[in-house]
């Protein structure tokens, strides 16, 4: 008689080596992944490195000239010199408001500093200067002054066109100076050419001294259009001195 068979028992394989293969295989991938995107990561900054050190270190996009535009009474080579700006240094690098600050400090007709970068290598320096819109007679000479009263070049004798300012104190910050300052741009244009001296003690007082010797008393600054309008008429008559400055009033002397 022939023994029944017996199935056959499957084979146990322990667990352990299993997981410690996955968790290597894990381990594995995850360095993998970690590596790629370490190499991605090195090809989008290993570019951007190399621009910033060409922007910001490199001689290549260094200052090599500086270029001044819309000066008149001012050297440009003396801008340059206030600029004080090194050669060599990055053009990114320049600080445009240092620049501009220092050059307006040494220069007192510098009114603005626009600076500019230009690539590859060159800054420049766009200058508006001062505008005279009158002179204080000064033993040295006519200082220049501008509209907003700051006294910033002296010439040897009083310009074409530029009247004398007749002030005790002038200054941005001298009431009568700002007078001055504020009839000045309000006087009308049939007066342009004509003015010789304008003066005030106080900032109600303003008088203006024509090149034929009379004389327009303005008063404090405002009511231009009234004024203008009694001006117009007094001046085609006969009189050395108009006064304009009590509205509804005019004198002429």
């Amino acid at each position: 008689m022939t023994a029944p068979v017996r199935p056959a028992r499957p084979s146990v394989v322990p667990a352990a080596p299993h997981r410690a293969a996955r968790e290597r295989a894990e381990r594995l991938d995850r360095r993998r992944r970690r590596a790629r995107r370490g190499l991605v990561l090195l090809a989008v900054l290993a570019p951007l490195a190399g621009l910033a050190w060409l922007v910001l270190a490199s001689p290549v996009l260094a200052v090599d000239d500086v270029e001044v535009t819309g000066t008149a009474r001012l050297a440009p080579d003396a801008v340059v010199e206030a600029a004080a700006v090194e050669p060599g240094t990055p053009l990114a690098r320049v600080d445009v408001a240092g620049v501009s600050a220092r050059v307006r400090a040494a220069l007192p007709p510098a009114q603005d500093v626009r600076v500019l970068r230009v690539w590859p290598t060159t800054l420049r320096l766009q200058v508006t200067e001062r505008t005279p819109v009158g002179a204080v007679l000064r033993d040295d000479g006519a200082l220049l002054v501008d509209a907003a009263g700051v006294g910033f070049a002296v010439e040897p004798a009083l310009p074409p066109g530029v009247p004398a300012l007749a002030l005790a104190r002038p200054g941005p910050d001298d009431p009568a100076t700002r007078a001055v300052l504020a009839v000045l741009a309000e006087l009308p244009e049939q007066l342009s050419g004509q003015l010789a001296v304008v003066r005030a003690t106080g900032p109600a007082d303003v008088a203006v001294e024509l090149v034929d010797g009379r004389t327009v008393v303005w008063g404090a600054p405002g009511d231009a259009a009234t004024k203008s309008a009694a001006l117009a008429t007094l001046l085609g008559m006969e009189g050395t001195v108009f006064d304009v400055s009590a509205p509804g009033i005019v004198v002429r002397r």
